[in-house]
């Protein structure tokens, strides 16, 4: 009786699919039972969470996931910020000092010229991103998007740097807007604004239990209703990692702790994935493929490392939680937990390693057989080696690896050519411009049709031509990228109507796309549709009122249309935020000679050159203005 009625109870608090197709396996048919997948789920926080179970979320807080993200306050901070914690990019020539103002954390970004302060742009950092066990870095808000700040505090080393990323000059200042997709990882699921990738409604402070267990709302519904299961069964308002199979509880972990080029099904979110789901279903995770190595050692791969291991392949169903208790951190667990884990299959009579080591090493498995590295992705960073194995006490397992081979989905052994054309090209783009991902992408659409991954393919190549002749009609509903692509073709080519009719189509589909927005903007100036171009460039700015393109769209519009006040004021904003900005540097010489100050043009000139020496219309119109 008891069992009925918690079936009509989980029936009537959501849709429950009965009639589940026979040719799917048994945990994907189990997938589907659980409430808390459906849409009309919603995810209540950690601190209801903790009106059941604070013992859990006690502990909780103090792992890894639990300290991954909060305000950017001194109690958050691992870092200890001196005078000498002082950053310099050679390539840039900037300077870059954080330091506290009472219980702010700012950022100072400054050159210098003979010992004198030439430039200073100083930043309030907003979050901190990182437990602080292994890193921390910073991120600033601006509006409803959010920008990476130019500095890591490296808290095994106790070192500044620069971020992944940040290095060889490749420093983006404050530009690397944040998107959801990296969000969703070392955050609790944040709240997007509506058909956005990166414009935040809300953004949580730390992992929280739904990112294991799924949104919590169906489940804090039922208990509060004061039903529970009494015969031990599956609770299937809440999902519990312990009951999935081996297959879901890994993609559980692995939809973070897995490190590579994330690509997203047809209609996917990275929102879309709840725990108990098949991954692949949403999205696939590629990384490099290697001849005679083991491929990457990277920060986050510890799920794929670990499935190499003759532990997973012949162990007969461990997981990650076979060793890790999700509520407990490492830091606080013994080692001894772990090698528990070890003695379930072996004793300490089948070690084959000397006893004088064997003594040095207090018959710890972790330490021989999971040795820590250094990583191959971020430095002054060092973690244990995931994939279980006889290691000598000189190894290392980053391995300078030769050139990749090419792409392997690790979650989905059986990739489409789609997906796979759609990996190589975003790999090739986020991740590592080598050729053997475009040759790769190449040659599998040669064998495969599609117009849209024909354009991606050609905007990487910028063959405007080629992929103009991919377009027809029936793209008119592609994504908002797509069009994007699309319009660049057009308006590299000349044709700027057309190109507004593209950028237009992208906007619709993506409406905060600031990026979009601007280079709207600038293609109504160029048709001369200049209160078109004002509305939509204002709207840029108002979305994101940092990105230098939009500033300078709007100098040179308002130097056009003769309201040069306005044009000086986001022109000045502009040149603020990027002294290097050559374009803003051209509009300012343009600015003062449409407005016959001479002076000042000839000022803004000697500044042009100073950037580009050989700029030759620079060069001509300063001769001419000194009389030389």
């Amino acid at each position: 009786m008891q069992l009925r009625r918690i079936a009509l109870v989980l029936f009537g608090m959501a849709t429950l699919v009965v009639a589940l197709p026979f040719c799917k396996s048994a945990d994907e048919e189990q997938s589907k039972q659980y409430l808390n997948h459906s849409d009309t789920a919603e995810y209540v926080g950690i601190n209801v969470c903790a009106q059941c179970h604070i013992d859990k979320v006690k502990t909780f807080r103090e792992t890894g996931m639990g300290l991954s993200f909060d305000g950017a306050s001194r109690e958050k901070s691992s870092a200890q910020f001196e005078a000498h914690h002082i950053l310099y990019d050679s390539a840039l020539d900037f300077y870059y000092q954080p330091y506290w103002s009472g219980d702010d954390l700012r950022l100072k970004e400054y050159r210098l010229r003979d010992g004198d302060t030439v430039y200073s742009r100083t930043e309030t950092i907003s979050f901190i991103i990182g437990s602080g066990q292994h890193t921390n870095s910073h991120l600033i808000q601006k509006g409803d998007f959010v920008v990476q700040a130019p500095f890591t505090w490296y808290a095994q080393e106790g070192k500044l740097d620069f971020p992944p990323g940040f290095g060889n000059g490749n420093n983006s200042r404050f530009s690397r807007v944040i998107d959801q997709e990296c969000m969703s990882c070392h955050n609790a699921m944040p709240q997007m604004v509506d058909n956005s990738s990166n414009a935040f409604k809300y953004i949580p402070h730390g992992i929280d239990c739904e990112r294991c267990h799924g949104p919590g709302s169906i489940h804090v519904n039922y208990r509060k209703s004061g039903n529970y299961p009494m015969d031990g069964s599956i609770d299937y308002t809440i999902v519990n990692p312990s009951d999935l199979t081996w297959e879901r509880q890994i993609d559980v972990c692995q939809r973070c702790h897995l490190q590579g080029n994330n690509v997203l099904k047809s209609g996917k979110t990275f929102a879309d994935f709840k725990p108990g789901m098949v991954l692949s279903d949403v999205f696939e995770i590629f990384l490099p493929e290697y001849e005679g190595n083991d491929g990457q050692f990277n920060m986050a791969n510890h799920s794929d490392r670990f499935q190499s291991s003759l532990c997973f392949t012949k162990g007969g169903g461990y997981t990650c939680i076979s060793c890790h208790n999700p509520h407990v951190s490492v830091q606080a667990t013994n080692h001894a937990v772990f090698n528990k884990t070890c003695m379930d299959c072996h004793s300490t009579e089948t070690c084959t390693e000397t006893m004088v080591r064997r003594n040095q090493k207090q018959d710890d498995c972790v330490t021989c057989h999971m040795p820590s590295s250094s990583t191959e992705d971020i430095p002054h960073v060092s973690v244990h080696e995931h994939k279980i194995g006889i290691y000598d006490s000189t190894y290392s397992a980053v391995n300078h690896q030769a050139d990749p081979v090419g792409l392997y989905s690790v979650n989905n052994k059986n990739p489409s050519v789609e997906t796979q054309i759609r990996a190589y090209l975003t790999y090739y783009e986020k991740f590592d411009p080598k050729p053997v991902y475009r040759h790769k992408a190449r040659e599998l659409l040669n064998s495969y049709s599609s117009p849209s991954l024909e354009i991606h393919y050609a905007y990487q190549t910028q063959d405007w031509k080629e992929l103009i002749s991919h377009v027809s009609p029936t793209l008119t509903s592609a994504d908002a990228m797509t069009c994007y692509r699309i319009a660049k073709a057009f308006s590299s080519t000349g044709n700027d109507k057309e190109a507004a009719n593209w950028l237009e189509l992208a906007v619709l589909r993506d409406h905060l796309n600031f990026k979009f927005l601007s280079e709207l903007g600038s293609v109504y100036t160029k048709l001369k549709q200049f209160e078109k171009a004002e509305e939509v460039l204002l709207k840029s700015y108002a979305g994101f009122n940092e990105y230098n393109p939009t500033l300078n769209n709007l100098g040179y519009l308002y130097t056009l249309n003769g309201s040069y006040g306005k044009a000086s004021l986001y022109l000045r904003k502009a040149i603020a935020l990027n002294p290097d900005d050559i374009k803003t540097v051209e509009n300012l010489v343009l600015l003062y000679s449409v407005t016959t100050n001479q002076e000042k043009e000839k000022q803004w000139l000697k500044y042009l050159l100073d950037l580009d020496p050989m700029h030759e219309i620079a060069q001509q119109r300063y001769t001419q203005l000194s009389g030389v």
